[in-house]
């Protein structure tokens, strides 16, 4: 056991069939903190994106691995229901602010999953954009509508 995991503790790998290899963070204190760290194809920007993916050392479930595909699958929806909220906000930064092409100006880097176990289901998406490298958009979504976005840099 080096120095490191002797602080921090033996970090946890597992290989997922769909996710592939996936860090496991456990949460000692509360269980239902533990999560997972990993990177996938992300079929609507057709590049690798950031996951993280609450759950136990058994790995992610069925009911994540289909809202995963859900969010691929109607990504476009999403995107209509993303696009209001970021053209407003931005547009209290920069006055006059218009989303010319979405899927164009701004890629997605970051999903956060939740167990999936209620409905309805509250994820995140984070967004870098060339309007303004220095800040990530996060957007908290519930099911496939946009709630909140956070600005964050």
């Amino acid at each position: 056991m080096g120095l490191l995991d002797f602080i921090f503790g033996k970090q946890t790998k597992i290989e997922n069939e769909f996710f592939g290899t996936m860090l496991f963070f456990e949460n000692k204190k509360d269980s239902l903190k533990s999560y997972f760290e990993c990177r996938r194809h992300f079929s609507p920007s057709d590049k690798m994106i950031e996951i993280g993916i609450d759950g136990d050392v058994s790995g992610p479930t069925q009911k994540q691995i289909d809202f995963f595909k859900s969010i691929e699958d109607n990504y476009s929806i999403i995107v209509k229901a993303i696009s209001p909220l970021i053209e407003n906000e931005f547009g209290n930064w920069k006055e006059g602010f218009k989303l010319d092409n979405f899927q164009k100006e701004f890629e997605p880097v970051y999903l956060r999953l939740p167990r999936c176990e209620n409905k309805p289901i509250v994820w995140e998406i984070a967004f870098e954009s060339d309007h303004d490298r220095d800040h990530t958009f996060t957007i908290t979504m519930s099911d496939f509508d946009a709630k909140e976005v956070l600005i964050d840099g």
